[in-house]
C-alpha cells in the first residue's frame, strides 16, 4: 500500500467534486470508478435523474431542466422519488452496470441500527450513499436542504463520508447520532436513508 500524505491510507473512494445541485451523480460517479465502470459526465448522468435547478443557476449548465421553485421537498437537484427518474430505470438506459435499492428512513431504528447496517456495508467491501437534510449536521434544520454522500467507513462510531461538496471535507466525519437524526428528518418521501448499490 502506497503511504499516502495528504489523504486517508485506509480510503475506500476516490473524491469528485460536485457542480452545484449534482451531488447525487457525482457521488454515482465515485462508486462507478472504484467498480472500474466507466464514467460519464455528471450533468448527464442527473438529467435522467429529473436534475432541475433554479433559473439562477441556468448557466452553470449545458442543458438542464429549470424551474422557478423547488420541484419537491428534497429542494433542486435530482428527483429520484419521482419514478420517471427511478435511479435503476436511469442507469439501465445509459448502460451503466449497477442496481439500486433504499433503506428508508423509517426502516432505520435508531443510531445503534443505523451503525450495524453501515458495518455490514463496509465489512461486504459494499458500495452506499446516505441521503439527509444537510441543515440538521450543520446544527439546524433547512427545509428543501437535502444532500448525499458517499459512505466510506465507521471509526469510533463516527461515519466517515466522501462529501463532493466543494465547501466541505472530502473525508467528512459525521457523529452518528446528528447522521440519524438527520436521515429522518429528511424522511422517506424525500429517499432519506441509506442507498444501496451493487455491480450487475
Amino acid at each position: 500500500m502506497q503511504n499516502f500524505k495528504a489523504s486517508p491510507n485506509d480510503s475506500r473512494y476516490v473524491p469528485l467534486t460536485q457542480q452545484r445541485m449534482c451531488c447525487v451523480p457525482t457521488c454515482i460517479l465515485m462508486i462507478m470508478y472504484r467498480n472500474n465502470i466507466p464514467l460519464i459526465s455528471a450533468e448527464e448522468l442527473g438529467y435522467y435523474l429529473g436534475l432541475t435547478v433554479p433559473p439562477t443557476e441556468k448557466q452553470l449548465f449545458y442543458n438542464t431542466r429549470v424551474a422557478d421553485n423547488p420541484p419537491s421537498e428534497s429542494g433542486y437537484g435530482t428527483q429520484i422519488a419521482n419514478i420517471d427518474y427511478d435511479p435503476n430505470k436511469a442507469m439501465q438506459e445509459l448502460g451503466i452496470s449497477l442496481s439500486f435499492s433504499i433503506t428508508l428512513a423509517d426502516d432505520i431504528r435508531d443510531t445503534d441500527d443505523l451503525l450495524a447496517k453501515l458495518e455490514t456495508i463496509e465489512q461486504d467491501d459494499g458500495d452506499a450513499l446516505l441521503c439527509f437534510n444537510h441543515g440538521m449536521v450543520m446544527g439546524e434544520y433547512v427545509p428543501f436542504n437535502g444532500h448525499v454522500t458517499v459512505f466510506d467507513r465507521i471509526i469510533d462510531r463516527q461515519i466517515r463520508l466522501i462529501d463532493p461538496s466543494p465547501n466541505q471535507p472530502k473525508w467528512r466525519m459525521i457523529d452518528a447520532n446528528v447522521m440519524f437524526e438527520a436521515i429522518k428528518k429528511h424522511g422517506n418521501d424525500n429517499s432519506g436513508g441509506i442507498w444501496h448499490f451493487n455491480k450487475r
